[in-house]
């Protein structure tokens, strides 16, 4: 028998589930608590029994899709001993994500500046970790061929090409998940193989 705890969160993740599909397509502001109740076929009061206010809701779907984005993420990374193909992991292992967690993923992305000053600053602080996680993938393939500084800039490049597929990737319509994510390896692909033969410290 699931314990009490167990029960509560499946009813606020089920809640959150139907409130992530109102925040990426309708927007955080322009949903209501009446339309998630609705939805869930709860009353207004019923939602809020499980969630105190419409932020809360929020901050349950982003704190646990950064949690997903996270989980074993190093683990699995620190499996793979070729250096390209770390690189390559992190962009399929982010890509795939996507399909199962697409309106979690647009609700972070669109979204989390909504929060209060405390919760917001949880979720940068998962995000940097995630960034951090990135960038030190980066940092081994590239070695001593790369300044720290270009590698950050580096990291901030590779998450907004896989951030940008929120607004428009579709699975169902354009290519797969796999595929897409080969795409956007084999595009980058060139390019930090000439940063990583180009001589230390040189700028030309």
């Amino acid at each position: 028998m699931e314990s009490k705890k167990k029960v509560l969160y499946k009813k606020r993740a089920a809640i959150a589930k139907i409130a992530a599909e109102f925040f990426s397509k309708k927007g955080f502001a322009e949903t209501s608590m009446d339309d998630i109740a609705a939805a869930a076929k709860l009353s207004k009061g019923g939602v809020y029994h499980y969630f105190p206010s419409k932020t809360e809701v929020l901050y349950f779907i982003v704190d646990n899709f950064m949690d997903v984005v996270l989980k074993d993420i190093e683990e699995e990374l620190g499996t793979i001993d070729d250096g390209l193909e770390k690189v390559k992991r992190l962009i399929s292992r982010h890509v795939e994500l996507y399909p199962r967690h697409h309106a979690e993923a647009k609700t972070l992305v669109n979204a989390v500046h909504n929060l209060p000053p405390k919760s917001f600053k949880k979720i940068v602080e998962k995000e940097r970790e995630y960034f951090r996680i990135a960038a030190e993938v980066l940092t081994g393939y590239f070695g001593s061929s790369a300044e720290k500084h270009e590698v950050v800039v580096m990291t901030f490049m590779l998450f907004s090409m896989c951030n940008s597929i929120y607004a428009w990737y579709n699975p169902k319509r354009t290519v797969s998940a796999e595929q897409l994510s080969q795409i956007m390896f084999d595009f980058l692909i060139d390019g930090i193989c000439g940063i990583r033969k180009k001589p230390a410290h040189s700028h030309s």
